[in-house]
């Protein structure tokens, strides 16, 4: 009999589940809740809120509230956000990731100490990512985001120089970035010993995922990695999964799962990205087991 198995370090961050539960409490009393953008990406679980009321809204539909309740993701928002909203008396449920909370703090801090000595702020991440455009805005839009040292020509960077990653970027490429900024700064005749603050600021359980999900994958004979296609941390995640496991799929809802061939496996493991519910693992088991005739245990 093939045994199938979830993950059960997988499943939502801490993050997550704030927002969650924050947009379902408000849901069970009110029956219906903006947020702006999408609260976590993942269809399957975006549908299942949409079911109970939730309204996911983009910036322009935000910019024409009013007297409304819209929920701030764990992404977090720029401030302008917040203005805008208490021009407009929109109250706002904030449901921004502690972990967040507290980079946003960290970068505001050393935005105004920059603003005295003209110092670079630098954020490792992706532009287009939300959080990293709320970490942007807490500089005025000040700050540069940069992603490969090749970047940092292009950025007209001066020190003293501050780096910090967006929470869900990879471990090792914060690392590969950091040496080689340090390398560029001795070209450019900079001593990255005096001029340049480093904060790790990439989220514990993020980093922590990336081993125990290495861990998990090398197990069975094939893995089914459960993620959002626009999730920033599940392609980190999957590259984590097929690096140790080359029959690794990526797949975001349970029938996805049929169009992988199960022939000559014994074993198949379930895992997940940070903004996968467990439920849809376990969903996915499910359908599995029923294709497989093997009797839930």
């Amino acid at each position: 009999m093939i045994r199938i198995e979830v993950d059960n370090h997988s499943g939502f961050c801490t993050g997550v589940v704030k927002a969650v539960k924050a947009a379902e409490e408000i849901l069970d009393r009110e029956g219906t809740l903006y947020s702006l953008g999408e609260i976590v990406h993942n269809a399957e679980e975006i549908g299942r809120l949409r079911g109970k009321g939730l309204r996911p809204i983009d910036y322009q539909a935000f910019s024409k509230l009013q007297n409304a309740r819209v929920l701030i993701r764990a992404h977090g928002e720029p401030p302008e956000t917040f203005r805008h909203a208490e021009d407009n008396s929109i109250q706002l449920v904030d449901a921004t990731c502690p972990i967040v909370l507290k980079l946003q703090k960290q970068i505001r801090e050393r935005a105004e100490i920059f603003g005295e000595s003209n110092g670079s702020i630098l954020i490792f991440g992706k532009s287009d990512h939300p959080e990293v455009r709320a970490l942007v805005g807490q500089t005025n839009g000040k700050a540069r985001v940069v992603r490969k040292p090749e970047d940092l020509d292009k950025k007209n960077i001066r020190p003293p120089l501050a780096l910090f990653s967006q929470t869900t970027m990879n471990t090792l490429e914060y690392a590969r970035f950091q040496q080689g900024l340090k390398e560029y700064m001795k070209i450019k005749g900079w001593d990255p010993d005096q001029g340049l603050v480093i904060y790790h600021s990439i989220c514990g359980q993020v980093s922590s995922r990336d081993s125990l999900i290495r861990e998990f994958a090398a197990k069975f004979d094939l893995v089914f990695f459960v993620s959002g296609k626009n999730s920033s941390n599940g392609k980190v995640l999957f590259q984590a999964c097929k690096e140790v496991n080359k029959n690794s799929f990526f797949i975001s809802s349970p029938e996805e799962s049929d169009r992988v061939a199960l022939e000559d496996v014994a074993s198949i493991g379930i895992c997940g990205a940070t903004s996968s519910p467990m439920w849809l693992l376990s969903a996915i088991k499910d359908r599995l087991s029923a294709r497989l005739n093997i009797n839930k245990s």
